[in-house]
């Protein structure tokens, strides 16, 4: 049975007014913060899921936040999808998700988002989105002048990257996803940094990327380049997986052939033979707590001074990388 707010109040021996205040996002200097803090991290603990519809009526307001996401068919943003409903839910509010693939998806989305009334927008794609614009706005994955960003550190991850296959003695690296993307346009300069080359694959239609994709951007690669380098800087985890697997078939052998790199370290990636090197980040639950907190942060105090954060990578080194052979070189 869900729990109260009084039920709540009294388990952490506060008044119900107290945590009243934190939980209708209403204690901007008027509770501690390490009190608000503790009170929304019991109400996630507990599962509270507060009723707002009569408050909603009262403040002539929507209760909605809109966010607008790649494809939950990406296991990254599945989870991190499943982070915010609950991050958006124990502050109070109702999510209201749109997802895309492609650029049209892209605008339909954000349109939808436009015209539901909705109190605020995460969104991976801000360009779609007029301006003025009367709501708060945080863009993740890509930044826009007008809005707060949270960044995933690409450039520090391609020297991430770089720097361990240059220390393996690779000297050429193919690309293995769209190459209108941002990791794909800055991978020739970073490469250059450690005197090395890169190709690229064909160009495909811009849209999310899975398994599958692993396949016939080998097959693209290829039919473009002719042969593989040693090794592979792949768009995510689930295109490395497909590119494993497709590579193996073609007779190539990961790592003693070829080496791969993915990014986002899904679960999986510590799984599959051999297991990926990968690009990680914060947690998707790390991230849509940063993506919340700074919503919130706009709907509380109404500032106007934009945010800009960085997430820095990681290199998480396993299996699928070796020694360069001198093969493909």
């Amino acid at each position: 049975m869900p729990i109260t707010m009084t039920e709540l109040a009294k388990r952490l021996n506060l008044s119900q007014s107290t945590v009243s205040l934190v939980l209708n996002n209403r204690d901007a200097k008027r509770v501690r913060p390490e009190i608000a803090d503790r009170i929304r991290e019991a109400a996630r603990e507990a599962g509270y899921h507060p009723n707002r519809a009569a408050a909603d009526l009262r403040r002539r307001r929507s209760g909605t936040i809109g966010v607008a996401l790649p494809s939950s068919k990406n296991g990254y943003h599945a989870a991190l999808i499943s982070e915010l409903h609950r991050e958006i839910i124990v502050r109070g509010y109702r999510p209201i998700f749109a997802f895309f693939e492609t650029e049209e998806e892209q605008e339909s989305s954000s349109r939808l988002l436009l015209t539901s009334n909705v109190e605020a927008i995460i969104t991976g794609e801000p360009r779609w989105l007029p301006e003025p614009l009367e709501v708060p706005v945080v863009s993740f994955f890509y930044p826009d002048p007008r809005f707060d960003s949270v960044e995933l550190g690409y450039r520090e991850a391609l020297r991430l990257a770089m720097d361990y296959l240059h220390g393996l003695g690779h000297r050429s690296v193919g690309w293995l996803g769209n190459s209108s993307e941002r990791r794909a346009i800055l991978l020739p300069e970073i490469a250059a940094e450690f005197g090395m080359t890169v190709k690229l694959s064909s160009e495909r239609p811009a849209k999310t990327l899975g398994f599958a994709d692993g396949f016939a951007l080998v097959d693209l690669f290829l039919e473009r380049n002719g042969s593989p380098p040693s090794a592979f800087l792949v768009h995510n985890d689930m295109v490395a997986i497909g590119a494993i697997r497709r590579l193996f078939e073609l007779g190539y052998r990961v790592p003693d052939d070829i080496s791969i790199i993915g990014q986002d370290d899904l679960a999986v990636a510590r799984y599959v033979v051999p297991a990926l090197t990968t690009i990680e980040y914060e947690t998707p639950a790390q991230i849509a707590r940063i993506l919340t907190d700074l919503v919130f942060q706009h709907l509380k105090e109404q500032r106007k001074t934009r945010c800009r954060t960085v997430i820095p990578p990681h290199l998480v080194i396993r299996e699928s990388c070796s020694v360069c052979s001198g093969q493909n070189k």
